[in-house]
């Protein structure tokens, strides 16, 4: 029969070498979550950034067109200028600086330049601000094209389209006949999928020149 002595020092052993046992459970179960941490750290910061590419109507895809060719077909050209004009001259006080940061987008780094001059003009920060104005952009015919063709190096077109500003507040509202002429210049569809932004824009009040055959 075991002493009293024995029966203590089996004990003893036995708790030992449960928390050994336990001791080592924790330790791997720390090392599989340091481990899965730096895993998830891993996967995040080396995340590749996502990959533009053009693609038909049957999503294949498409190779990259060269800037000195046309891209977009002349009726997807002006729908696309009816649609960007009205659109970065479409403003108001309570969303303005949003609202011009989104349109940065339809411009060339030069065109940017460009947009601020004709804003500073026509929609000013500070006026619209301190006005509290609505301001909207809405066409008043067609955009049509004055010319077209290879420019240093970039397919272009000269396109003009007239348009109204309507301008509103709380006491007052009125309006102003422009007529804009805008180059829209090819650029790489890498980034950009429509391949076309507006590298100059030229504001002029009342009417302007009429469609005529000067496309080319």
């Amino acid at each position: 029969m075991a002493t009293d002595e024995q029966v203590l020092q089996l004990r003893e052993d036995f708790y030992k070498d449960g928390f050994g046992k336990v001791m080592l459970a924790l330790a791997l179960a720390a090392a599989a979550i340091v481990l899965l941490i730096a895993s998830s750290c891993y996967l995040v910061l080396s995340k590749p950034k996502p990959v533009n590419f053009a693609v038909g109507d049957e999503w294949r895809v498409l190779l990259p067109v060269p800037v000195d060719r046309a891209y977009l077909s002349t009726p997807d050209l002006l729908q696309w200028v009816s649609t960007v004009l009205p659109a970065v001259f479409t403003c108001d006080f309570v969303n303005y600086t949003d609202q011009i940061k989104k349109n940065v987008k339809y411009f060339t780094d030069n065109g940017q330049q460009k947009y601020a001059d004709q804003l500073s003009n026509y929609a000013n920060n500070n006026t619209v601000q301190n006005s509290k104005l609505f301001v909207s952009a809405v066409p008043t015919a067609a955009p049509f094209i004055l010319n077209q063709g290879v420019l240093e190096g970039r397919y272009a077109w000269w396109v003009q389209m007239p348009m109204r500003l309507d301008y509103i507040n709380y006491l007052r509202s009125y309006s102003e006949s422009l007529t804009l002429q805008v180059l829209v210049v090819r650029i790489p569809t890498l980034n950009n999928l429509t391949g076309v932004a507006i590298e100059n824009i030229i504001v002029q009040s009342g009417g302007g020149k009429q469609p005529g055959a000067t496309n080319g």
